[in-house]
């Protein structure tokens, strides 16, 4: 069988493996096929969670398999460059690829080194372009949710029209099986997709455009293939043809049929394509010395004054419009504001495992430095009174495990009485709802007798001591007036 039949097989396997574990992630979640794992796997991720204990074997098994085969993850793994290579596949009537002499590339690495300094000075950018993120966040909060809602109302629609026991038996495991018996819905989710379809519209200038100049995750395994053990082993291409050169979706393969380990991914095309029997891998001792790269094409003064000039205006920036104060409700378990934003990668598996749909992506509200950060939104959700699920499933420790007894004492806001909206407050009006929903063992929401135009009524108010901020009043309240209810929650 052919190394690329054998690729594209299990690369188009572990892409379904993948989006089941992703469309899965949900209550009750499996341990064993928790897709963290995937997500923990990234020397980017490691990097971005002050080095988690949790993941450090996950981050020494991808260097190991790096080392011994090269950029492997790249070509066979990477959810996002399974895209790419759908994407270019689609593309390819459309654009005839004609590749030059490679080249170093230099600016994922500087972006990689950017990103890296700025992490170390508390500002947080790798979320924007590592690649399993990018695709966890497009999957889950467009894919995933359009999908499903448009099932869940499919089913609605046929089920109201009374279609017998072979459609509810259908309708039974497809509940319990496949969709979520509700909508799903998130927050900015037209803003998400942009950023995860932009690139894919690069492959239109180069295929894996992504993969070749920006990707920090590729930047960091580009620099252990260059030592791995199985090398591209090549003769001499005699005829000129370069027809490896423009096969090649990485453009690692040089005029004379050499290549740039580094920027391999192993895809089989130069092996598989019409000058198939030049070429083969085989491993060979590390350190041997390759034929460098042009030269010219190297780091130069000039390169490492204006990328540094541009970091500078970049962190000056950031500086001025960052914003450290904790505006929003953050999941139980979740660190100090400044810690939480340097290591939250924004993956969106808490958003995701939610029970009640409660966490959302934030856009603005707690300033540049916490875009797509989850944050409890009483609008759509909130926070179940013994669910710990969000811990369990964050990659980097941002949002610690919690047992559900510490969960049920964890504070992560306070609910505060609104009198101008609240129904018994304001007019009078019997009103017991957020009340009867505190699930505050002792009630954290008591109630009191008051007179209000003449009526007598039980009102509402907060033992702040006992509350802790889980939402679901403010949630339920039914008295709405001018965007508020009677009953708020405020981050702590």
């Amino acid at each position: 069988m052919k190394i690329k039949t054998v690729k594209i097989t299990v690369q188009t396997l572990l892409f379904i493996l993948i989006c089941v574990s992703f469309w899965y992630l949900r209550y009750p979640l499996s341990e064993k096929f928790n897709p963290i794992y995937l997500f923990q796997l990234s020397p980017v991720t490691f990097l971005i969670s002050n080095f988690f204990t949790a993941a450090v074997f996950m981050v020494l098994f991808l260097i190991l398999v790096t080392f011994i085969f090269g950029r492997v993850f790249c070509g066979w793994i990477c959810p996002y460059g399974t895209l790419m290579d759908i994407a270019s596949f689609i593309a390819a009537p459309l654009r005839k690829y004609k590749e030059s002499q490679p080249s170093f590339i230099k600016s994922k690495y500087f972006l990689l080194v950017l990103m890296t300094v700025f992490l170390f000075l508390g500002f947080q950018i790798f979320y924007m372009f590592e690649p399993i993120t990018i695709f966890a966040r497009g999957f889950y909060f467009t894919v995933y949710s359009v999908k499903n809602n448009i099932l869940v109302d499919v089913f609605d629609k046929i089920m109201s029209g009374n279609p017998g026991i072979i459609s509810e038996s259908i309708y039974s495991f497809f509940k319990s099986s496949v969709i979520e018996n509700r909508h799903v819905v998130f927050n900015n989710n037209f803003i998400t997709f942009i950023f995860f379809a932009v690139p894919l519209f690069f492959v239109l200038i180069k295929r894996r455009f992504w993969c070749r100049y920006i990707c920090p995750l590729g930047a960091c395994l580009a620099i252990i293939a260059r030592l791995s053990l199985l090398k591209r082993k090549s003769l001499i291409c005699s005829d000129g043809c370069l027809r490896c050169v423009n096969q090649c979706r990485m453009n690692a393969v040089k005029n004379d049929n050499s290549y740039v380990s580094q920027e391999c991914i192993l895809c089989g095309d130069c092996i598989d394509g019409p000058c198939g029997k030049k070429s083969e891998f085989v491993f060979l001792m590390p350190f041997k010395k390759q034929q460098k790269l042009n030269q010219k094409n190297g780091i130069t003064r000039k390169d490492f004054i204006l990328w540094s000039l541009a970091g500078l205006v970049l962190f000056f920036g950031w500086k001025k419009i960052k914003n450290g104060n904790r505006n929003v409700i953050r999941p139980p378990g979740a660190e100090d504001e400044e810690s939480f934003k340097v290591k939250c990668v924004r993956c969106g598996n808490c958003m995701k495992v939610c029970v009640t749909n409660g966490l959302q992506p934030v856009l603005l509200e707690s300033g540049f430095d916490g875009v797509w950060t989850p944050k409890l939104d009483p609008n759509t959700g909130y926070c179940e009174y013994e669910c710990v699920l969000c811990g369990k499933v964050c990659p980097t420790g941002a949002i610690r495990k919690l047992s559900e007894k510490e969960k049920i004492y964890t504070k992560i806001g306070i609910a505060k009485i609104q009198k101008d909206v609240c129904a018994p407050w304001k007019d009078g009006l019997e009103c017991l709802v957020c009340e009867e929903h505190c699930p505050v063992a002792s009630k954290a929401i008591k109630l009191q007798k008051i007179t209000v135009n003449g009526n007598e009524v039980q009102a509402p108010y907060i033992e702040e001591e006992l509350c802790v901020g889980c939402s679901i009043c403010e949630n339920k309240c039914p008295a709405f007036e001018k965007n508020k209810k009677g009953i708020i929650v405020e981050p702590i």
